[in-house]
């Protein structure tokens, strides 16, 4: 069992608060990712779900027991850092076992568990090195077994492939995912890496300035933002926004393009960048100036300034023959446009 709670979780420094009442439940065997710009908070959150800092107030719960006051050596959690954190002196083997060692378990139950997870991670042959003879990968895999090796209730990642070059990332965020459909453990995941929250979460948390913004599934989160916040982190490149007035169920956006809105007043249309294509000559398009061309073979991300100003980001297929300076003409596919009210809080179709 793994299942976690939060209860109106706030945490302080001092008279600064940066956690505000934070309410949360991760089910048993789910994956769940924490994403949010840095000093959001995630980091502090999972530190507090792993008992490493206290909350100022609120309560947190395992499997229905309130472990708020519990140390972090009494939870039946285990957690993968960044840093790896491994003993630079010990073998792999040592590094593994150091911790059950200190509980006291049979010699027989340490080597059964080392050898379960070594096989999981495919270290077996690395289990006699040292850290310092191991790639940024294997030291990785060798902190992801010394948490495996303790059979927790849930597994803590704090950031754990950040310091990893991005093919290895690549790698190892497949490794992970397979990791969990095997294991079928709780994990609860901190990244800022989209990609890697989208690839991986059941659900994803977003987090802004100690908040949860919204948690849903990645791809509702992607085609149902909550907000503007959330409409603008999560996606890249980021989503278009232009900010109008509505008036008779109709409002206008750069170059006279007009859509239907269900309710009047101000207005943010946003729309993702895959979303928008070259306009043909007879139908209404946002009209703009290129300002920037990345060709990246496959596509190209083509960068544009509105008639009215507005920064404008657009991902084509192919290679069309655009530069800067170049007019552009780009229309929407309108069943694609998000609605935001003057909040910043969605709107749905009427």
């Amino acid at each position: 069992m793994g299942r976690i709670a939060l209860n109106d979780i706030r945490k302080s420094f001092g008279k600064t608060e940066v956690i505000h009442g934070v309410d949360l439940a991760v089910e048993d065997g789910e994956l769940v990712v924490f994403v949010g710009p840095s000093g959001c908070g995630k980091s502090t959150l999972l530190r507090l779900i792993a008992g490493l800092d206290r909350p100022t107030s609120g309560t947190i719960e395992i499997d229905g027991a309130d472990v708020t006051r519990h140390s972090a050596a009494n939870r039946g959690l285990a957690m993968v850092f960044q840093s790896y954190a491994l003993y630079p002196h010990m073998t792999v083997r040592q590094n593994l076992s150091f911790g059950l060692e200190n509980t006291k378990m049979e010699r027989a139950e340490i080597r059964r568990r080392i050898e379960d997870s070594a096989r999981m991670l495919e270290i077996e042959e690395l289990l006699d090195r040292r850290p310092t003879q191991l790639s940024g990968g294997q030291r990785q895999r060798v902190a992801i077994g010394r948490a495996i090796v303790r059979e927790p209730s849930a597994f803590l990642l704090d950031e754990p492939l950040s310091n990893l070059d991005a093919e290895l990332r690549v790698t190892m965020r497949a490794e992970l995912a397979q990791l969990h459909e095997r294991l079928g453990t709780t994990m609860i995941y901190v990244t800022h890496d989209q990609i890697e929250a989208m690839t991986l979460a059941d659900r994803i948390v977003v987090l802004r300035k100690g908040r949860i913004e919204q948690v849903d599934t990645p791809l509702n989160l992607y085609n149902r933002p909550a907000n503007l916040f959330v409409a603008g982190f999560i996606g890249a490149p980021n989503m278009n926004f232009f900010e109008t007035t509505a008036s008779d169920g109709r409002a206008e956006l750069p170059g006279g393009l007009h859509i239907d809105v269900p309710q009047d007043g101000k207005i943010t249309a946003g729309i993702r960048p895959q979303h928008l294509r070259l306009a043909n000559r007879e139908e209404e398009a946002l009209e703009g100036t290129v300002t920037l061309v990345e060709a990246l073979g496959a596509e190209t991300v083509v960068h544009a300034r509105a008639l009215d100003g507005t920064a404008m980001v657009t991902v084509l297929s192919g290679q069309p023959n655009l530069g800067i300076g170049d007019a552009i003409r780009i229309a929407l596919d309108r069943g694609e446009v998000h609605l935001f009210d003057a909040e910043g809080q969605r709107i749905d179709p009427s």
